[in-house]
């Protein structure tokens, strides 16, 4: 009961293609599909709020973190994008593979080097 509930709460495990597509765009969805794919994110973690927070291996590695906010999702990462990015794709596709093969995810530190980095 108590695992059904959490699966009911995580609001990433609702995520459709299309809302990725309309969050960050075609381009940021194939490039974070890749990265995911070819394994770039590492020591991917859930953050106390239920976010996520992950280094994503790329042109270099970055700490990204996204969540929800208000029922929207957000994305803070170190690529300095300014918006959504393909290293937050790939850690929601991380994710979501994690959820797939009934893998737990750690809930990372709150000292965690990433949150100051993002």
């Amino acid at each position: 009961m108590v695992e059904e509930k959490k699966k009911e709460l995580d609001p990433f495990r609702e995520l459709t293609w299309g809302d990725l597509t309309v969050w960050v765009g075609r381009e940021a969805v194939t490039l974070g599909t890749s990265l995911q794919k070819k394994g770039a994110v590492e020591n991917l973690a859930k953050t106390p709020d239920g976010g996520l927070l992950a280094w994503v291996r790329a042109e270099e590695v970055f700490a990204s973190h996204v969540g929800f906010e208000h029922g929207d999702l957000f994305c803070r990462c170190a690529c300095q994008s300014g918006s959504a990015c393909e290293h937050a794709i790939a850690a929601i596709l991380e994710y979501i593979a994690c959820l797939k093969k009934n893998m737990s995810v750690p809930v990372a530190a709150s000292n965690d080097q990433r949150f100051h980095l993002v």
